[in-house]
């Protein structure tokens, strides 16, 4: 009977909600999918092509290249992708179980995700040009399947960041010019995940928050000759405070004794402090002749703002029991949630290039190295993350001289990464819970992404 009674306690202490982390199909949890043109060449030139409106989410100073009115809509479409295999173990919790063991393999965890785009731009004169744009800047869609050995890990991901961009751009002189955009950002995330003492207690936890900030990117571009233009730019941070709540429901039934009973069914309060890091980017463009184009591309994010994750919960969860001796009917616990991140600064370098094979026609090829700031060392069930290739080709047809019309592919494949992932308490001083097991096992992943934009000029 105390082995129970500290099984019970081991439930009330162990059963943590899941770290707002998150996998998606750039590095970390960022999304580059805000353009169809830029997605063929690899995101090469982003920053200093300005061949239509959607240039103002890579660089704010490019809508003043664009010379009329222009809207680009469109979208991209992450299909579902990702394998995993591996297990968890979990030691014995003597006297009432041998421990636990599960194997298996997961794919298609990666769910099929719609990211889209708009983005109008609009001269008012030789030197000033407005645009406005919706994009997702950051954001992932993970569904671990039923049966998966990291259930107590982490199962549902689904974090959305939507960017509302004003932008107002000024060139000086023909070969200049300098943009600046202001941002509204919000966010909505939803994680479950099965905790609890591993198959003695297991407990549903889910997560649900939301939040809005503000954010700002500035960005130049310099045209160095008829043939040359450079582009600078530079995004802010996010800093999100997501409020939400903690639902918690389980319950504990011992066939041994029908008279020992321990359920948890309640909801608090929560919140997590969350930093969207801060990006900068360099960018070159070489129109060689008529036909032929060259482009490339340096991006560097600072993601070692991420040390940790922590969701505070503003109050205990109950835990209701009956038929332990010497244990409160009612039991009060912590569910906040720590997971050590430490992730580091990264870059990605891309190159691609443009052909037009006629005046209606463009065709577009790129490749993208994207380094990741997770190894393994710190991978996590929800963030499968690992430096990836992309290969990018793409077309470009503009079948009257109002309408455009813009199609990508993008084939993206992963290094494969490792995981061995612990349980780190919710209450300071965060240190591991062995008792609570462990997922080991390797990650292969790949994708495809297609990508479709309308362009209109009126």
């Amino acid at each position: 009977m105390h082995h129970l009674c500290t099984g019970l306690y081991r439930a009330a202490s162990l059963f943590c909600v899941m770290a707002y982390s998150a996998h998606s199909l750039a590095a970390g949890y960022s999304l580059n999918e805000n353009s169809a043109s830029y997605m063929g060449t690899g995101f090469a030139g982003r920053a200093s092509n300005p061949v239509d409106a959607s240039i103002a989410a890579n660089n704010p100073a490019g809508i003043s290249f664009v010379k009329h009115n222009t809207l680009s809509v469109g979208s991209a479409l992450i299909f579902k992708g990702g394998e995993f295999e591996g297990q968890y173990k979990r030691p014995p919790l003597p006297p009432y179980d041998n421990g636990q063991t599960l194997r298996g393999k997961s794919t298609d965890f990666q769910k099929t995700t719609p990211v889209p785009f708009g983005h109008l731009s609009i001269p008012f004169n030789d030197q000033i040009t407005a645009g406005l744009s919706a994009y997702g800047p950051f954001g992932i869609e993970l569904d671990y399947k039923d049966g998966w050995p990291g259930k107590y890990f982490g199962d549902e991901t689904s974090v959305k960041v939507i960017n509302l961009q004003g932008t107002l751009s000024f060139k000086a002189g023909e070969d200049f010019a300098i943009g600046i955009g202001l941002i509204g950002a919000y966010v909505k995330g939803r994680l479950t995940q099965t905790a609890g003492v591993p198959d003695v207690l297991p407990i549903d936890a889910t997560i649900e928050g939301d939040d809005n900030t503000l954010g700002w990117n500035i960005g130049v571009i310099w045209q160095i000759n008829k043939q040359t233009k450079i582009g600078a730019v530079y995004h802010s941070q996010l800093e999100f405070t997501l409020d939400g709540d903690i639902k918690v429901q389980g319950r504990l039934m011992v066939p041994e004794n029908p008279l020992i009973d321990a359920s948890v069914n309640d909801k608090v309060d929560a919140k997590l402090d969350i930093t969207m890091p801060e990006r900068a980017a360099l960018s070159i463009t070489h129109q060689i002749d008529s036909r032929w184009t060259l482009m490339a591309d340096a991006t560097w994010t600072r993601w070692s703002r991420f040390k940790q994750f922590y969701i505070k919960a503003k109050s205990n969860v109950k835990i209701s029991q009956s038929g332990i001796p010497n244990l409160p009917p009612e039991i009060a616990t912590d569910p906040s949630s720590y997971i050590p991140m430490n992730w580091k600064d990264v870059w990605a370098f891309s190159v691609g290039t443009s052909y037009r094979i006629a005046p209606q026609w463009l065709l577009r090829l790129g490749y993208m190295r994207d380094l990741s700031p997770v190894d393994d060392k710190n991978r996590t069930v929800r963030s499968p993350d690992a430096d990836r290739n992309w290969f990018t080709c793409g077309a470009s047809w503009q079948p009257t001289e109002q309408l455009s019309i813009d199609v990508a592919y993008a084939y993206v494949v992963m290094d494969k990464g490792s995981i061995s992932e612990a349980k780190y308490n919710g209450t300071p001083p965060h240190n591991v819970n062995a008792e609570y097991g462990k997922i080991t096992g390797e990650y292969n992943n790949s994708s495809h992404i297609v990508a479709a934009q309308l362009n209109y000029r009126f």
